[in-house]
């Protein structure tokens, strides 16, 4: 059922004779490159720094602040490397695949030419780049995967069987290299730069930025080519290879500058272009921003030329033509971080290097960065800001379960919140506040079951801003403590709170929190009080109400009250009058549901629960949503001996097999999966008590009598934002039966 919120829950281009270019001398071609002299991270070695957990925001920091030479840098390079490399290995093994890759590139962007060292991949990184290499294969990212397969070479023994391995996967990829490299031959050119480019951005080495950029310079030269033969012959040229012309003159330019820029080298990129026939394509306003900062070399330069790529990467481009992502978000890094080593005082800059450090999946040393440009008495506006990108990191690693990551992040925070509350004090309004994000990192540590850690967050964000949703959110948390009064206290305070009035929702949610602790405390008449104010409250916000989105959420929160008196067919009328009005709405109908299934499911009510499956069904309401409700439904059959009459089937279905966690879920109801092994498979906290929760539910389906004491263990979990934690204790609830008041008018 609904409760207060605790968390918020990526044609053919203009035409040729539009690209057409006077026809000049071409300036001569970049030099060939020298074969590859070894794996990437083989330059040499130096002393390892161990960085620990508690260490990285500050090491990483350290790393990103200043880039100047020393062993005692190269020692700390390492370390972080390593460390991030075991966070990549962690996100994969969570299931998070996209963010273990983009934690792989933030490892191994941190390297410049000349830093690499064989000693950055150890046993944990090469599991790391394993994962992100199964994840890039199947996307033809050649490149990229090439240059991963020679770090994971050089982390294996010689002679290793599992070396052996990773030799044959790169004689297999050069082989289906070859292969592939068919078409025109400007298509063959065009796909040996985009591996050799994909190559480049990863693998370190001089001499693999130098073959990419001779492979740019040789596929620009040959568009120009094409095309002043397209204008003098007039013939229709093949699709493909005019697609790849219109590429290169397209974006070729930028991409020889972007190529160097990834490794903060304006003047390497200014000295390839001014030598090749990228001068020719290269966009004016970029050409002047790399001049000024390969010959300024000054914050001022550096920051306008990241701004000019960061502005690109909001724009619409053409797929085909436009220059590659990976690309450009290597640009866009390379060339923040060196505006922001110009001035770490510039806010500007620490902002742009933050976003692409959250996005790269090192959130953990952005709030360092943030504070180091704000200074000791920053304006609202910006420390404002900075909370928000803090909560954003938060937010992103929220997405992802990843707590350690989260709470890293927070402790790397706390010189903003010292702001913050100093700025609170002095009365400057934030937006974000600071309390929000402690109220943000408090939710995150309910949902990894810290509830110790989760109440003083608690308490001090409502402390600074009390909230209706705020501190009925705290008196949750006190209840699962075993505070009782504590929580009615704050379930008091909460119907007081400065909000209340322009919330009427979370208002009707505090009042039934508080019907809850009365009526589990045996206090039958405050009980009713409390379910008397919910439904006073309840009907008052459905007159008030407008839209059907709002609407729906007070029948759902109206029919929880009904229930709550015993009026079974008005809380059953209620949810399927919430279910109409979002019939066209999938996540707001797979919500609704939900609440109808799990009352039907507290109340042994199977006809309503088929009915609202039926209906979530029908309206394409999402897969998570419908394997729990199909859980739910079946897990009742079960407990009422009932044939299943194939609905929960339906919902089951398309998640059977899949790897997951509800696709775990739906096998293990299918009989696929085992108690034992679904409780082994279940890696966070919430996981793990939804596991205990449909194992006793089996187990009480099956009448054994120990099944309510494990369905009193989960009543008690801390993870109290899970609908199952809720379902657990209302089975286990006293059951009453309440008078509605005389006066009231039920629709």
């Amino acid at each position: 059922m609904s409760l207060p919120t605790l968390l918020p829950r990526r044609r053919l281009a203009r035409g040729l004779v539009a690209l057409a270019l006077a026809v000049s001398p071409l300036a001569c071609a970049a030099t060939g490159s020298p074969g590859a002299k070894g794996p990437p991270g083989a330059e040499g070695r130096a002393a390892v720094v161990e960085v620990r957990d508690v260490d990285f925001s500050g090491s990483l920091f350290t790393i990103v602040r200043d880039g100047k030479p020393s062993p005692q840098r190269a020692g700390l390079l390492i370390g972080v490397v390593r460390r991030q490399l075991a966070h990549a290995a962690a996100r994969f093994h969570a299931g998070q695949e996209e963010r273990g890759v983009a934690s792989v590139l933030g490892a191994l962007y941190l390297v410049r030419p000349g830093e690499g060292r064989a000693e950055m991949i150890d046993a944990v990184g090469e599991r790391a780049l394993a994962g992100a290499i199964e994840r890039l294969s199947p996307r033809g990212d050649e490149g990229r995967v090439r240059a991963l397969l020679e770090l994971q070479a050089a982390a294996l023994p010689s002679g290793s069987r599992a070396r052996a391995e990773v030799d044959e996967h790169l004689a297999a990829l050069d082989r289906w290299m070859k292969d592939t490299r068919t078409g025109g031959p400007l298509e063959q050119l065009g796909a040996e730069q985009r591996a050799a480019v994909a190559r480049a951005l990863i693998d370190s080495r001089p001499e693999s930025l130098e073959r990419a950029a001779a492979a740019t310079a040789a596929w620009i030269d040959r568009a120009i080519e094409f095309n002043i033969e397209y204008r003098q012959g007039g013939k229709r040229p093949e699709r493909d290879e005019a697609v790849e012309a219109a590429r290169a003159l397209e974006s070729g330019g930028a991409t020889m500058a972007a190529l160097f820029l990834r490794y903060g080298d304006a003047k390497g990129a200014l000295e390839q272009i001014d030598r090749t026939s990228a001068r020719r394509v290269v966009p004016p306003g970029l050409y002047e921003r790399l001049k000024a900062a390969a010959t300024d070399d000054d914050a001022a330069s550096w920051q306008a030329l990241a701004g000019a790529f960061a502005h690109h990467d909001t724009q619409e481009r053409d797929a085909e033509t436009g220059i590659a992502q990976d690309l450009l978000d290597g640009a866009i890094w390379g060339t923040a971080l060196e505006a922001y080593r110009r001035d770490p005082q510039s806010y500007d800059s620490a902002t742009l290097l933050s976003q692409v450090m959250i996005r790269l999946g090192m959130s953990e040393a952005t709030p360092l960065v943030l504070a180091g440009a704000l200074g000791d008495r920053p304006s609202p506006g910006a420390l404002g800001s900075a909370l928000g990108l803090v909560l954003s990191a938060l937010s992103v690693e929220a997405s992802s379960d990843d707590f350690e990551a989260a709470r890293r992040t927070y402790s790397a925070a706390a010189p903003l919140l010292v702001l913050a509350d100093r700025a609170a004090r002095g009365g400057a309004a934030l937006d974000p506040s600071g309390a929000q994000v402690r109220s943000l990192m408090a939710s995150l540590e309910l949902r990894a079951g810290n509830l110790t850690a989760a109440l003083p967050l608690l308490r001090a964000a409502t402390a600074a801003e009390p909230t209706v949703n705020g501190l009925t959110v705290l008196a949750m948390a006190e209840r699962q403590a075993g505070e009782h009064q504590a929580a009615l206290e704050d379930v008091r305070r909460a119907l007081g709170a400065p909000d209340a009035r322009s919330a009427p929702l979370e208002v009707i949610q505090a009042h039934l929190l508080a019907f809850e602790l009365h009526r589990d405390a045996g206090t039958q008449d405050r009980a009713k009080e409390s379910l008397d104010a919910a439904l006073a409250a309840a009907l008052d916000a459905r007159q008030r109400a407008r839209d059907p989105s709002a609407k729906a959420r007070v029948e759902r929160l109206l029919a929880r009250v009904l229930d709550g008196y015993g009026d079974e067919k008005g809380a059953v009328r209620a949810f399927e009058r919430a279910s109409d009005l979002v019939a066209a709405e999938p996540p707001q109908l797979g919500a609704a549901m939900l609440d109808a299934v799990g009352r039907a499911l507290v109340r042994r009510d199977l006809p309503s629960a088929r009915r609202a499956l039926k209906r979530a069904l029908e309206g394409n309401a999402s897969e998570e949503d419908l394997v729990y409700g199909g859980l739910w439904v079946l897990l009742l059959e079960r407990t009422l001996g009932q044939a299943t009459d194939g609905t929960a089937g339906r919902a089951l279905e398309g998640s059977v097999g899949r790897p997951s966690w509800t696709g775990r879920l739906a096998s293990w109801a299918n009989g696929r999966i085992s108690d034992a092994d679904l409780g082994k498979l279940a890696q966070s906290a919430a996981q793990r008590v939804e596991a205990q929760f449909y194992i006793a539910m089996a187990r009480k389906a099956a009448g054994d009598a120990g099944a309510d004491e494990r369905l009193r263990a989960v009543s008690k979990s801390p993870v109290i934002d899970l609908l199952e934690v809720h379902l657990a204790r209302e089975m286990l609830a006293p059951e009453l039966r309440l008078d509605v008041p005389r006066n009231a008018r039920l629709p």
